[in-house]
């Protein structure tokens, strides 16, 4: 992790952010006694997941009353 303060920071932004973009984290620190008061990290991506079983391979509408006979339920 690189720590910098808020002036260096500012000033040398987009070496930085290069910095986040492979994957280091940058810490801000603030004043006097130099705490840290943000992180920037990379940004994890996450991949598309399927929600249930049948995503993708069934699916549903809805009848105008809401009313379904037993046939259109079974699909005969």
């Amino acid at each position: 992790m690189i720590s910098v303060t808020v002036g260096d920071f500012k000033s040398r932004f987009s070496d930085y952010l290069d910095s986040v973009i492979n994957g280091e984290d940058v810490e801000i620190l603030y004043g006097r006694a130099k705490k840290p008061v943000a992180k920037f990290t990379k940004i994890k991506e996450t991949e598309k997941r399927n929600i249930g079983t049948l995503d993708g391979i069934s699916s549903f509408s809805e009848i105008e009353d809401g009313k379904i006979s037993v046939e259109e339920f079974l699909g005969i």
